[in-house]
Parts: C-alpha cells; structure tokens; sequence
C-alpha cells in the first residue's frame, strides 16, 4: 500500500511538473505571438503612412496643373512666328538675287514702206544711233516688183527695247515677234566647271613634274591633262558665245516697198546698135589673141618636126624613089 501511494505520489508530481511545462510553453508561444502581431501592425502603420504621405503632394500638383490649364484655358494662345532662315541660307538668296541675268534676245520685225530708199537710210542711221551693227544684208528687187530688203542688226542689251521702239516707226508694221531665252544657270555653271577643270589641270601639271614614276604612266598623265584642257576649251567657247550672244541682242527686220519698183530708162536702138558692135569686136578681138597663143604654142612644135622630119624624108626619097 505504501509502495502504491508512492508511485502515486511520484506520477502526479510528474504530471503537474509536465503541466507546469506546458503552461510555460503557451505562455512563451502567446508572448512571441503578440510580439509578432504587434511588429507587424507597425510595419503596416509604416506602409500606409508612406503611402499616404504623397497624397497631398500630389493633391497640390494637381490643383496647380488645373489652375495652369484653366488660367492657359482662358489667355488667348499667340501665333508661332516662322523660324527665320539661317546665315548661310540667307547669305545664298542675297548673292543669289544679285548675279545679273543672262538672257538672250531676239525679234523680228517687218515693216511695209513707201520709200524704200528711205527707209533703208533711216534703218542705217538707227543703227549707228543705239550702238549696233549690221551682221547680215540681202537686199532684192526686179523691174516692175517691189523692193524687199532683210537685215540682221546686233543691238547692246540696254539699247534693245529703244531700238524696237524706233524701227516699228520706219514704215507700216506688219508682224513683230519677240522671244528670249534665260541662260543665267548654264552661263555660272559653266564658269565653275571651267574653274574647277583648270584646278584640276594644274594639279595633273604638278604631278607631271614631280612624277618620277614609269614611262607609262607618264604618258597616262600628259593623255589626261590633254583631255582636261580639250574639256576647258570646249566650254570657254561655249562660255564665249553666251556671253555674246546675252551682250548683243539679235534683231532681223525685213522691209517691202508697197509701190512697183521702177527700173532706168530703157536704152535707144542706136545705144543697142553700139553695145553689140563692141560686144562682137571684143569677141573677135579674144579670138585674134587665141589664134596668136596657139601659132606660138605650136611653133617649138613645128622646128622639132622639121629637124627630125626632114632627114627621114631625104632618106625615103633617096632609097626608095618609087614609093
């Protein structure tokens, strides 16, 4: 019995020990828990303090950018002015608009008159007046027709529009035609390419002389400084003939008489009579000359016969009498 109650004794004191153990362990689960809870509700307090702290930041924002908006809203907006050309463009269209123009020139003009004569003199004389120059004259006419006449005129640029003013006064105008033709872009083109053929001409030349290279190449060389000096040529003579052809404008005019063209007086019968008898003893006389030219050509002729001729004959009749 003794033995029992000490066993009893000995597990109840086991029991309320483990029971002890276990309350301790609730409580150090319990205090680790609200530990836990609490840190937590911190961090979320965190959180959401920091995301509600830009709120009114971005509030603010957003109440100025409205006020912007409604005050922009409200102020009238004002036109873009246009960008404005930069320095070197605009130093481009003022050399641009100051290079004269090359322009050539050309009319045509036909006058009807009374006097022919007349009209030639005057044409002449407004010729001389502006400064020109006739390139070209054809003047025709037969008995009992009347009188045409054609000039090509050269005219100085500046004196073209006087001239045509004046000559449509020489007689009746008829047609007049006037065309031109700008060459401006062509004539400074040609003048760069000239220039940059002849830089490059003078580089092919220096090269030539300090080329120490193979007789080939040499002549590689000279063949291509030959072809760069024919394209120079070749485009100073086209260079030469616009600037003729802008300095001096080119005017044909072309005059008809409106009466018949009346020939001289004819010749009497006697006058006739006299101009063939000349015209007969001139012919004789060329033949008279032409009969003396051909006795003297015939003359070395005739000795050289006679000096052969005659011992073959003596001969002949000598030798041979019955022949």
């Amino acid at each position: 019995m003794n033995g029992f109650c000490t066993r009893k004794l000995r597990l109840e004191r086991r029991f309320a020990a483990s029971g002890h153990r276990l309350t301790r362990i609730r409580w150090v689960l319990g205090l680790t828990a609200l530990i836990g809870l609490g840190g937590c509700g911190a961090q979320q307090e965190t959180f959401s303090s920091a995301a509600r702290a830009p709120a009114p930041v971005a509030a603010a924002d957003a109440a100025a950018s409205g006020e912007a908006g409604g005050k922009a809203a409200e102020a009238p907006t004002a036109p873009t002015a246009p960008t404005a050309p930069t320095t070197a463009t605009a130093q481009l269209i003022q050399s641009a608009s100051a290079v004269p123009r090359k322009i050539i020139y050309n009319a045509t003009v036909e006058l009807v008159a009374d006097n022919f004569a007349t009209a030639q003199s005057g044409l002449l004389s407004l010729i001389r007046r502006h400064g020109g120059y006739l390139a070209e004259t054809n003047i025709g006419g037969t008995p009992g027709t009347p009188r045409q006449g054609t000039w090509k005129i050269r005219v100085p640029e500046n004196q073209f529009d006087a001239f045509m003013a004046a000559v449509v006064k020489l007689g009746e105008l008829q047609t007049t035609r006037t065309d031109s033709q700008d060459v401006t872009a062509e004539f400074y083109d040609l003048q760069a390419r000239i220039s940059n053929k002849q830089v490059e001409e003078k580089r092919l030349i220096v090269h030539l002389q300090r080329s120490t290279a193979k007789l080939s190449e040499i002549l590689q060389v000279e063949r291509e400084i030959s072809r760069v000096r024919g394209e120079i040529e070749q485009m100073q003579g086209r260079l030469r003939l616009l600037a003729n052809l802008t300095s001096l404008t080119t005017i044909t005019v072309t005059l008809r008489e409106v009466k018949g063209y009346v020939a001289p007086k004819p010749t009497t019968f006697g006058s006739q009579i006299a101009r063939t008898f000349s015209t007969s003893f001139g012919e004789l006389r060329d033949f008279g000359k032409g009969l003396v030219l051909l006795i003297v050509a015939v003359l070395p002729w005739a000795f050289v016969l006679m000096v052969v001729g005659l011992p073959l004959w003596y001969l002949r009749r000598r030798y041979y009498p019955k022949l």
